[in-house]
């Protein structure tokens, strides 16, 4: 119980996000469970999203990018949980200019694996690692402000919230209960449709536009 402010609805709104995300890429990866235990060394949040990739396949710009935008859903997530989807939807015109709406508290690891996994992309298709990012983040920002798609990430949270005394909420238990919610066939249409844009990656859809 001394963990109390660990377990703030806002974590679990941003690693209902890293799982919504990856939702989309069930065909790379295989999603495990969301470990709910506290973070270790006394940082704020739970341990989080848990998923693998067969280890024999090769990593090509596609899965850097899957991983990326997983990696960055939990900024977009903070945002939008702190400032409401209609503001971020109105105020996301202005990124990357302005981004002073954009929360970043909490998400540092998540932001500097986003910043790692985007590398390999931006060598292979010449592009600077900035404008990669952006084009990234908003990509992902796009994704969460579909509709559907924050209504499944708020079920989701609170299914976790609901779940936090067992320590371990799985994949199987997640889809089973988003199912049967009234967002998810619109969810379904919004992954359809958001992977459709994204992929495949070229250079041009990577390019932050001016």
């Amino acid at each position: 119980m001394e963990h109390t402010p660990m377990l703030d609805l806002r974590y679990f709104v941003t690693e209902a996000a890293h799982y919504v995300m990856a939702l989309n890429f069930q065909q790379e990866f295989e999603l495990l469970h969301i470990d709910l235990h506290p973070k270790s060394d006394g940082k704020n949040g739970i341990t989080g999203l848990k998923f693998i990739r067969d280890a024999k396949k090769t990593m090509h710009p596609k899965i850097y990018d899957h991983l990326a935008l997983i990696d960055i859903s939990s900024v977009c997530a903070a945002s939008i949980y702190k400032h409401g989807k209609e503001i971020i939807g109105i105020e996301k015109i202005n990124f990357p200019a302005d981004a002073a709406m954009m929360v970043t508290e909490g998400c540092g690891e998540d932001y500097e694996r986003f910043s790692k996994h985007l590398l390999p992309v931006s060598r292979h298709f010449l592009l600077r690692p900035l404008h990669t990012q952006w084009n990234t983040i908003l990509k992902a920002f796009d994704f969460f402000l579909m509709d559907g798609v924050w209504d499944t990430v708020i079920f989701i949270a609170e299914l976790i919230a609901e779940n936090k005394g067992s320590g371990v909420i799985s994949h199987a238990q997640m889809v089973e209960n988003l199912s049967k919610n009234a967002c998810y066939p619109t969810f379904c249409a919004a992954m359809e449709s958001f992977l459709s844009t994204r992929y495949p990656l070229t250079k041009k859809n990577l390019q932050l536009d001016s």
